[in-house]
């Protein structure tokens, strides 16, 4: 039940889990808190490429304004459309995004002075049409490239001077021959015919003319491709030998959710770093397919909401690439979003690439992206991993380790992605990483709750156990489970040491139902056994505690992932306890539909329990067959029901306890005579003040209450487990 958090109104425990409250109907705004900027004003300024409509409509320049302390033109600065003529200067649309950043504090990158693409072309010819000689060129670059920078080096701390001058690895060797001369690694522009790469040199050349303080920047895409990466480190490289004023490199951030892995990231920027302390991160956006890079041909997607799979992989990836750009704070002094929303984006609507959807609605990587926490960006986990408890024999993986960290392998050589749904709060799981043979391996994050997890795998979209390790039922589906040890887990430990009691599969009949119903039964070392001697010798009677799970599981679950079963046996044989017996049935949750809690009333289930299964019980096992020999407790969704059912028929039930469950406040019970004992928990992480309160409020009442916080845990079963063993020495006494 990690991942179902049962909230209510009167009835229920809040319990606070950001994923969960999505889960159950209610909308997160994942731009609640900080903005990026905020949040990186420690390591560098998070921009964004805007349109007109971006800074004229009141919603998204909130997003700006919040967001980002830096602002690019997306088009509007481009040669081609600032300055389509000789003559002709169109500074209105570039005007209003400066004077919007000017009036908002904002400061600008200057995209971009000098691009093979959206340029003023009419300066290679002249007046009829004939290719000028590069004299004249540059006579014009350095025009168009003083005027602009002087209309607006008062807003910008930044110019992509040049922008895209490299081959592609495509292009390098499409037409290459044996023999021929070696391929040219720049691109073939129109820039290059004329003046070789001295356009390169002169046009930084004018930029620093201009504006002797602003940062020079030579900006491309597919900068983590070996090949591409060479050349233009090399460019750089000759250019800053020359002396020519290149203060630093723009590795366009156009990836995908697969590519580039960490070790790509790193080697660019760490191979940029020898010749340059300024990089900048300059179109950042993620597709959900296999392309990547700056072309312009490329796949825009089929417009339909994305796959949640595919949402974590690019949560995932945003993910990496932070951290990544957050270690090397020391040269990567911008990180620039390109466009504010899918709508907006070049790729478009269909490729999702941006933390902003199409309605301009945060998605959850704005948060992950946002709230990072340092402490993993250099947590490196203590390699002392050992098999799961729970994997199936001679199976090696999954493996945990003594911090709680989990390490999954899964061999699928065909597979594009492999997602283990187990992983931090909120995260959508653990992204796996496929190596050179097939194997997909990765591991979480950070150290995890201790104590069960469920969880499953997504190959593909796909969803499967892990074969490594055994199934228990959980989220209304058979899915795999993991051990995170516990400093406290000797209490549920399977001791050698001791005698064990036994748990029991029966079947009754359900009138109710008109159906055979399932229960496991918990029955005690001594179940069966005569006290006494000689004629007077009969079999001891036990107290029954009816013990319910949560949504989404069955009757195995307190067994099985609750080690209900190991935690008597071991309490029993340290005289904590007197032996009783512990009924499990299955609750009738999982039919439940979200978004009607209101609706849900436990009568079904009350019939079945109370006047169905309390009989067979006393009819078929050795119990004490009263009230004050009679349990109820549930957790989560169990504990709704135990709730429920213990105020309407207080008269079956002598002892009542809510595990993460909710709470009782005294106006609703009435008479303290009706119960001996009420019992509350929850984890620390859930809401334990709510729990504090309701006890206090009944002891104060007159009833005899009691409460615990588990320590470290949120709305899972270490939480439940630990409950129980509190719990349980409290049962069945006068």
């Amino acid at each position: 039940m990690k991942r179902i958090h049962l909230f209510t109104t009167a009835l229920l425990l809040m319990i606070g889990c950001s994923s969960a409250m999505a889960q159950w109907g209610r909308p997160i705004d994942y731009s609640a808190g900080p903005g990026l900027k905020d949040a990186y004003k420690d390591y560098f300024t998070i921009g964004v490429a805007v349109n007109q409509r971006n800074i004229t409509d009141p919603a998204q320049i909130e997003i700006i304004k919040k967001q980002f302390n830096s602002v690019t033109a997306e088009n509007d600065w481009k040669p081609g459309e600032i300055h389509p003529q000789e003559g002709v200067w169109n500074f209105e649309k570039a005007d209003k995004i400066a004077d919007f950043c000017r009036q908002n504090g904002i400061k600008m990158r200057g995209h971009c002075l000098c691009w093979h693409s959206q340029f003023a072309d009419w300066m290679f010819t002249d007046k009829k049409g004939k290719p000028v000689k590069k004299e004249v060129f540059y006579e014009r670059l350095r025009e168009h490239i003083h005027t602009v920078v002087n209309r607006y080096k008062d807003v910008v701390y930044a110019w992509d001077v040049v922008n895209e001058a490299m081959a592609d690895d495509n292009m390098m060797f499409r037409s290459f021959r044996p023999g021929a001369a070696a391929p040219s690694p720049y691109r073939q522009s129109k820039h290059f015919q004329l003046c070789g790469d001295e356009f390169i040199a002169k046009a930084f050349e004018f930029a620093r003319e201009a504006d002797p303080t602003g940062v020079l920047i030579y900006n491309d895409y597919s900068c983590v491709d070996e090949g591409k990466r060479e050349r233009i480190y090399n460019m750089v490289k000759k250019m800053k030998d020359a002396g020519v004023p290149i203060d630093g490199i723009g590795m366009q951030g156009h990836y995908n959710i697969y590519f580039p892995d960490e070790d790509q990231l790193e080697k660019a920027i760490n191979r940029f770093s020898e010749i340059v302390n300024i990089i900048h991160i300059t179109e950042l956006d993620l597709r959900t397919n296999t392309e990547s890079g700056g072309q312009l041909m490329f796949a825009r997607g089929e417009v339909k909401p994305q796959p949640a799979y595919m949402a974590t992989l690019q949560e995932d990836q945003y993910n990496r690439l932070f951290k990544v750009f957050r270690k090397h704070k020391d040269v990567i002094k911008n990180v620039t979003f390109w466009n504010l929303s899918d709508k907006d984006s070049w790729l478009g609507t269909g490729n999702h690439p941006l933390p902003f959807d199409e309605n301009f609605k945060a998605k959850r990587s704005l948060q992950i992206i946002r709230d990072f926490d340092a402490r993993n960006d250099n947590r490196v986990p203590k390699e002392d991993f050992v098999p799961n408890p729970m994997n199936q024999p001679g199976q090696e993986y999954p493996m945990v380790n003594s911090e709680g960290y989990a390490r999954f392998r899964v061999e699928a050589p065909d597979a594009k992605s492999v997602i283990v749904s187990l992983g931090l709060g909120g995260r959508g799981g653990t992204v796996l990483r496929k190596d050179k043979d097939g194997i997909w391996t990765g591991t979480t994050e950070g150290p995890m709750d201790p104590g069960f997890h469920y969880y499953h795998l997504t190959i593909d979209g796909g969803v499967f156990n892990d074969p490594g390790t055994h199934n228990y039922f959980g989220s209304c589906r058979w899915e795999s489970g993991i051990e995170i040890p516990a400093p406290d887990q000797d209490f549920y430990a399977m001791r050698t040491d001791i005698p064990h009691g036994n748990i029991q599969e029966v079947q009754f009949y359900s009138p109710s139902l008109g159906k055979m119903q399932t229960a496991m039964v918990y029955l005690p070392p001594t179940y069966g056994k005569l006290i006494g001697k000689g004629a007077k010798a009969t079999q001891e009677r036990f107290p029954v505690l009816y013990l319910q799970h949560g949504w989404g599981e069955n009757e195995t679950s307190w067994g099985k992932q609750g080690h209900a079963g190991l935690i008597m046996d071991n309490m029993i044989a340290d005289g904590t306890i007197k032996p009783f017996i512990i009924v499990m049935a299955y609750g009738l949750t999982n039919d439940f539909k979200f978004g009607t809690i209101g609706q849900f009333t436990a009568k079904e289930f009350e019939t079945v329990l109370v006047d169905e299964l309390v009989p067979f019980i006393d009819a078929n096992f050795l119990t004490k067959a009263d009230k004050w020999n009679r349990a109820m407790a549930g957790l989560s969704m169990g504990g709704m029901e135990t709730k429920l059912i213990t105020l309407r028929r207080p008269e079956v039930f002598g002892y009542w306890g809510l595990l993460s469950g909710g709470t009782y406040m005294p106006d609703e019970i009435k008479d303290p005579n009706v119960v001996r004992v009420i019992f509350e928990s929850c984890g620390s992480k859930e809401n334990p003040d709510g729990i504090n309160q309701s006890v206090e409020a009944l002891k104060a009442a007159g009833y005899n209450a009691h409460g615990l916080i588990s320590e470290g845990t949120a709305h899972e079963f270490l939480t439940w487990r630990r409950s129980l063993r509190e719990m349980a020495p409290l049962l069945f006494k006068k």
